[in-house]
Formats: structure tokens, C-alpha cells, sequence
């Protein structure tokens, strides 16, 4: 479920062409005025069906919607924007999240993964109110986004339910994962023990970012995978496949007790959904 350069390069279209042409100026991300580099501070979802895709996630998870214009569409939890849904029509027809990392220099950050042997799939662009955007490819193929916010970054507060909840990169070398990111946003690794496994994560600002996974299934690319908190698994599974959507997990009691299952949007874009308290 990797998203190609080619809708990757239709969505910027959609974008920057929408803020210059229709819309002078998209909300800003934040309005905090400090900058927490290291942290997933957006997600976009590229569709090739964006009605269907909000009747999809605002019955799954409660998300309101707001458009900017025929293709592009901000998602609000609660009045809070969390994230963006565009359009784009592409010859493979499937949807992808796209997690957008705070850096302190977008071009500085481009450079430094490009130097590592990965890839700059849309080069750097500006965003009139939101900031400047870059999409990439790590060195193992997994695709990112980075972004200098305009007015900041959210701050740091504790996931409520049907919010972002964690992030993590399911690669096929986690040592290399660790070095290459750490080199793009200072981030310093960490280890903790979940149910007797190491489990290596990176931080910054004192507080934990991405997880580091080593990949259970060689037919899956290295990816980024973003978790959403809900208040109860199974009924989030349940509700998935009667909006035709797709269970790649069901829980298992053997995996963090139950609390955790991956699901499919009916396009194609992945997520985990987790409980916390269990």
C-alpha cells in the first residue's frame, strides 16, 4: 500500500493549485508559535474517492470534514483539525495516509535524505498558512512527508479516543531505520520491554515519536504506520466491515492483550486501531 510518485505529484498539484487559486490560505497546522521537531504533526489521505471516503471515516471514527475545494477537505475531531482527505484520480485507484514529520529546514531534510540514498518524490513546496512541505522516501522505500509548520506545532498532550494515537516504521533493516531517521530530526533512540520483547522507538523532546518494527512479512515494503486510539477494538472492527472496509488483523490476545487490530479504509489506506486502558 505504498503511494507512487505519480499521485504523489498529482496531490501537490491539487494542492498548491487549490491555496493559488481558489483559497488564499489554509489553517495553519497550529497556532502554538514552538516547533517540536521529530513529531508526526499531519496526516493526509490521498483517495481516489473522497465523498466515499468521508462518509467512510466520519461514521467510523465520528471525524467532521470542512472543504477547501472539490478535492481537497480538512478532518476535524470534535471542532480540532487533525488532518487533511485530496482526491486524486491515478491508475491504481488505491487511498494512502501520509504522515508529515515536523523538521526544523525542509531542505536541509531533503538533502539529508537524498545523501542517505533515498528519494525526493515531490520537492520542496510552499503552502500559503500551513507552511513548507516535502515528500520523500527513506532509504528502504517508505514514503513521509516533512513539514516547517507556518505558526508552530501541536503541543504535546495525551491521544483521546478517535485521535492519533502512535507511529511507527515497519522496516526490513531497524538499525538503518534508527541511523537515518535519527540523522533527519535529531532524534535520540530508546528501548522498553512490551511483554518480554524489546521494543525500540525514537524520541525527542524528551518525549517518545516513531516505533521501530522489523517487518513480519517480507511481502509487505517498508512503511510507515499510524495508530488511531478508539474505546473498544473489537467494535471498531465490527463497524469497519459493515462501512465495507477491510480487517488485515483481527485482535489476538496474544498480541498487547487483544487491544489492537489493523484495518483497511475500502480504497486501500491502512491503519492499527488500539485501545489503551485494557
Amino acid at each position: 500500500m505504498r503511494l507512487t510518485a505519480l499521485s504523489l505529484s498529482i496531490l501537490v498539484v491539487v494542492l498548491t493549485a487549490g491555496c493559488a487559486t481558489q483559497l488564499p490560505e489554509v489553517p495553519p497546522i497550529s497556532e502554538s508559535g514552538t516547533y517540536i521537531p521529530g513529531k508526526v504533526v499531519w496526516h493526509d489521505l490521498v483517495t481516489p474517492d473522497l465523498g466515499g471516503a468521508k462518509a467512510y471515516y466520519g461514521q467510523l471514527f465520528g471525524w467532521t470534514f470542512e472543504n477547501v475545494d472539490d478535492n481537497y477537505a480538512l478532518i476535524r475531531d470534535r471542532g480540532e483539525l487533525i488532518g487533511g482527505m485530496a482526491e486524486v484520480k491515478s491508475h491504481d485507484s488505491y487511498s494512502y495516509w501520509i504522515p508529515l514529520v515536523s523538521v526544523t529546514d525542509v531542505d536541509r531534510a531533503v538533502a539529508t535524505t537524498t545523501a542517505a540514498g533515498g528519494q525526493r518524490i515531490v520537492k520542496p513546496f510552499d503552502v500559503p498558512g500551513r507552511g513548507r512541505v516535502a515528500v520523500l522516501e527513506d532509504p528502504q522505500g517508505a514514503t513521509f512527508a516533512v513539514v516547517r509548520s507556518a505558526q508552530g506545532d501541536p503541543s504535546d498532550r495525551e491521544a483521546t479516543v478517535n485521535r492519533w494515537l502512535w507511529h511507527e516504521v515497519w522496516s526490513d533493516d531497524v538499525d538503518r531505520s534508527a541511523a537515518f531517521y535519527s540523522s533527519l530530526a535529531a532524534y535520540s533512540n530508546a528501548h522498553t520491554e512490551i511483554r518480554d520483547v524489546d521494543y525500540r522507538y525514537l524520541e525527542s523532546g524528551g518525549e517518545p515519536r516513531v516505533g521501530l518494527l522489523k517487518k513480519g512479512d517480507p511481502e509487505i515494503g517498508t512503511t510507515w504506520v499510524s495508530y488511531v486510539r478508539v474505546a473498544d477494538v473489537a467494535a471498531t472492527v465490527a463497524k469497519v466491515r459493515a462501512l465495507g472496509g477491510v480487517v488485515l488483523m483481527e485482535p489476538r490476545d496474544d498480541l498487547r492483550h487483544g487491544s489492537v487490530a489493523i484495518i483497511a479504509d475500502p480504497k486501500g489506506a491502512g491503519l492499527v486501531v488500539q485501545e489503551v486502558e485494557r
